[in-house]
């Protein structure tokens, strides 16, 4: 049996829930020391866990869309994280109170004294940002639960019009997703510097979310394939696969990030270029140095490693390269637009960064709970484990 208790993943969660309490009050500490500073340090950390919600419910839906079997053993991982998305939306309560503190625009005396800043009020004022959030957050969790219930209705009936039902919401939903994160991230990350814009930063960090949701899952797979309810079933060529999608968001990324960098650069626009001069001196240009080595040169190299793809304790240790650099990405990005000047980093972001860590990880394998990590009912499962066991023996 595949369940979550055979393997034993259901252990790990109130252990989780209580380091995530402890996290949060540590963060509440520093809430009441210094509110500024706990804003500040909330949202990178906020970011990196909601790029592996939204990345998850991306990659569910292309999956749905394109069928195959690269991705039939991880819809159940990316499903539940899609459900937590609803404890996304409540976690962001804290960034919707701290707004006057995070961004400028959220300041009426700083608007007041800036005349472009005065003229983007329309769209950059504290009610419609907080009006968008709610409507892009009600839209995720809408398409995350649709395709729950279509799911669950597949296993009861297995009617051809359910199936066409699911891929439909998929095909819009990866639409919506494209759109939807492209105007997130311009409220939640471009809009600390409202002064500086991107045509190519909204698919930059749509890119990422996907490549933070393939790194998680399959870090997790790699972690259940040592238990004896999924040795039989998880083979190399699976971990192959999810390498292999791996490596191309990391080529996306890497394409993204450089062009975006590259056309700036060129353009050498005063309302652009600071953006880039003051993230490339100091600390903020080692971590740009590293965002160059270990995000993209290190995993691409190792990914390209067959011998690397195919064992679990290798493929590991490159998802967690992957996530640590996004989260030093998502610093990069935010913190420069606080601390201009110099690098600072609050022991309040590991505060944050594991209280978040503990509360999400309970509720994902509460939306595991009752059911098998291995999707049994869906088209291309069997093909999909015997593949593998082919591959193996090949």
């Amino acid at each position: 049996m595949t369940t979550t208790q055979a393997t034993g993943i259901v252990r790990a969660q109130v252990p989780a829930l209580i380091v995530g309490i402890l996290g949060f009050i540590a963060a509440i500490i520093g809430w009441v020391m210094n509110p500024a500073e706990f804003y500040r340090a909330y949202l990178p950390s906020y970011l990196f866990w909601f790029e592996i919600v939204a990345g998850s419910l991306a990659i569910l839906m292309l999956q749905y869309v394109t069928g195959g079997e690269w991705g039939v053993l991880i819809r159940r991982p990316l499903g539940a994280a899609a459900r937590t998305m609803i404890v996304m939306a409540v976690l962001f309560i804290p960034i919707a109170i701290g707004l006057p503190h995070i961004y400028v625009w959220a300041n009426p005396e700083i608007v007041a004294n800036d005349h472009l800043l005065h003229l983007k009020q329309p769209y950059l004022n504290p009610t419609f940002f907080l009006l968008r959030a709610a409507i892009y957050f009600a839209i995720w969790i809408l398409w995350a639960w649709r395709i729950r219930v279509l799911s669950l209705r597949f296993y009861e009936d297995r009617a051809p019009e359910t199936e066409i039902s699911r891929r439909k919401w998929s095909a819009a939903g990866l639409l919506m997703i494209v759109l939807t994160l492209t105007f997130a991230s311009i409220d939640w990350v471009m809009s600390l510097e409202p002064k500086w814009y991107s045509s190519m930063f909204g698919i930059s960090f749509t890119i990422g979310c996907a490549l933070s949701a393939f790194a998680y899952v399959t870090f997790l797979l790699t972690q259940l394939s040592k238990t004896k309810a999924m040795s039989g079933i998880l083979k190399p060529s699976h971990l192959r696969d999810l390498g292999n999608l791996m490596l191309a968001f990391v080529m996306l990324w890497a394409y993204t990030a450089f062009s975006q960098f590259l056309l700036i650069w060129y353009g050498n626009l005063k309302e652009e270029v600071p953006y880039y001069l003051k993230r490339q001196h100091g600390t903020w240009g080692v971590m740009a140095a590293a965002l160059v080595i270990f995000h993209f040169f290190l995993p691409f190299f190792l990914l390209l490693m067959r011998t690397i793809k195919d064992r679990p304790n290798t493929i590991a240790i490159v998802t967690v390269c992957i996530l640590a650099m996004r989260y030093i990405e998502i610093y990069w990005l935010v913190g420069p637009a606080h601390y201009p000047e110099s690098f600072y980093f609050s022991w309040m972001s590991i505060a944050v960064l594991i209280g978040i860590a503990g509360i999400w990880f309970w509720f994902f394998v509460q939306q595991l709970k009752g059911q098998t990590i291995i999707p049994i009912h869906e088209t291309w499962v069997e093909e999909a484990i015997r593949e593998g066991r082919l591959s193996t023996n090949a």
